[in-house]
């Protein structure tokens, strides 16, 4: 399945502008040139720009809204996305309370041995995937990610 750039593109260009308005209700801060708008508005105008690049790509190589390709008339595609959507829900619903380290380690290392990942391998990035992005969000960007079963 494949859907036309230009149907992205309108979506992405109307995302753009609910984050951008969104965004000029944000307080400024005390004493700052910037406040708390300015990231998510420029990062609101790149992707208002990429959603009108996609239009005008969609629109130039038009075949329809949605293609359907030959990936999505078989079961396991469809088993696949479904195991995807699951994994995205049980982190969702688990992180808070076992924790991000072990529910990311664990989600990563079921999608990696579902894409046929030899499972040594697939624990390695799964590991080495979560300590970056706990170190990165949690140490140097500060955002307080759950600790569930590891916290005090």
């Amino acid at each position: 399945m494949r859907v036309n750039d230009a149907v992205i593109g309108i979506l992405l260009l109307a995302f753009a502008i609910v984050t951008f308005a969104y965004a000029r209700t944000l307080p400024a801060i005390p004493g700052q040139e910037y406040g708390a708008a300015v990231f998510p508005m420029l990062i609101a105008v790149g992707l208002g720009g990429c959603g009108v690049l996609l239009v005008a790509s969609g629109l130039r190589h038009w075949q329809g809204a949605v293609v359907w390709s030959d990936w999505a008339r078989t079961h396991h595609s469809w088993t696949k996305l479904a195991v995807v959507v699951g994994l995205v829900m049980t982190y969702i619903l688990t992180a808070s309370t076992i924790g991000f380290v072990p529910v990311s380690i664990l989600v990563l290392l079921i999608f990696l041995m579902m894409m046929r990942v030899r499972w040594w391998i697939a624990a390695a990035a799964a590991i080495a995937t979560t300590m970056l992005i706990q170190q990165t969000f949690g140490g140097l960007l500060r955002v307080p990610l759950p600790l569930g079963l590891l916290g005090p």
